[in-house]
């Protein structure tokens, strides 16, 4: 693992190190392998997120931990013949072991070749970027994980250097844990949803887990959002609130949790022309105060 240290808030975070034959085992064909946190932690050494099988050191690969993100458009190959490969945008070339349309990694798990990266880090900093062709398109990737002060600032850069328009499809995955009172926190602007078995609103906008559910199941539902930036307020046992922002507009959103951690899932989709550069990112603060 790659350990950054804020400079002046007592915070950490364990990065993966994409490079590492040791971490690539906690990767596989679903998450972003280059900027991928593992752990966040306070002062005292306490992690403060979670995930489906947390404190499993060692979850299954499609589930993981921490505050991933995942490129749902592969670069190329999903519409290849079961057995070849498949370019998956930040993870590398995986076997296509089904023929469910569309493609999607959870049916394709095989990673046949992972990215490789090129590292700088810093105290309080990594920059990962990395090169991946299909056929005539091409891209180059970077990945830059910053902590100032309690805030940690993800950045994706996508650049197209190749000869056909590339479709992106992102959105990031933090796993929370959950309070004794089952409160996932509320988004601003307000957020709705439809009537489900497992989640319910109130009238202050705050998203609760109805207790009565079996949560071992697991439940994802996709929330009504406005077409804007977002921000997200979660209550946190240690350090009080986690506070999230988007810097761009939100096109889908959704939560899924189980019976040890929850995660809003914010989509952005753009299509990146050739010779043309997408930026985007959020913004993750522990310990903001409660709103």
């Amino acid at each position: 693992m790659i350990r950054l240290r804020s400079q002046s808030a007592p915070l950490s975070l364990d990065l993966i190190d994409p490079n590492d034959a040791g971490d690539q085992s906690l990767l596989g064909s679903r998450y972003c392998a280059g900027g991928y946190v593992w752990q966040v932690y306070d002062g005292d050494d306490n992690p403060l997120l979670s995930g489906p099988h947390y404190p499993n050191p060692a979850p299954p690969v499609f589930d993981g931990q921490g505050m991933p993100d995942m490129f749902e458009t592969p670069l190329g190959g999903e519409d290849g013949a079961v057995g070849d490969q498949v370019c998956v945008i930040g993870v590398g070339l995986v076997e296509k072991s089904s023929g469910i349309v569309p493609f999607h990694p959870r049916n394709n798990p095989r990673v046949a070749q992972f990215c490789k990266w090129h590292v700088d880090k810093g105290r309080d900093w990594a920059i990962m970027n990395t090169e991946q062709s299909f056929g005539d398109r091409s891209i180059t990737l970077r990945k830059e994980v910053r902590l100032d002060g309690n805030r940690v600032a993800f950045v994706n850069t996508v650049s197209n250097v190749g000869k056909e328009a590339v479709n992106l499809r992102w959105f990031a995955h933090p796993f929370f844990p959950i309070d004794d009172d089952f409160v996932c926190g509320k988004i601003i602007p307000m957020a709705s949803m439809p009537d489900n078995a497992g989640y319910e609103t109130g009238g202050d906008g705050e998203i609760r887990m109805k207790p009565g559910y079996l949560w071992e199941r697991g439940l994802f539902q996709i929330l009504y959002v406005p077409l804007t930036k977002l921000r997200f307020v979660v209550p946190h046992y240690v350090v009080g609130s986690i506070v999230m922002e988007t810097d761009y507009d939100v096109v889908r959103c959704a939560i899924w949790g189980n019976s040890r951690t929850f995660s809003f899932e914010p989509f952005t989709q753009r299509a990146v022309g050739v010779g043309e550069e997408a930026s985007w990112g959020i913004c993750v603060e522990f310990g903001a105060p409660n709103e």
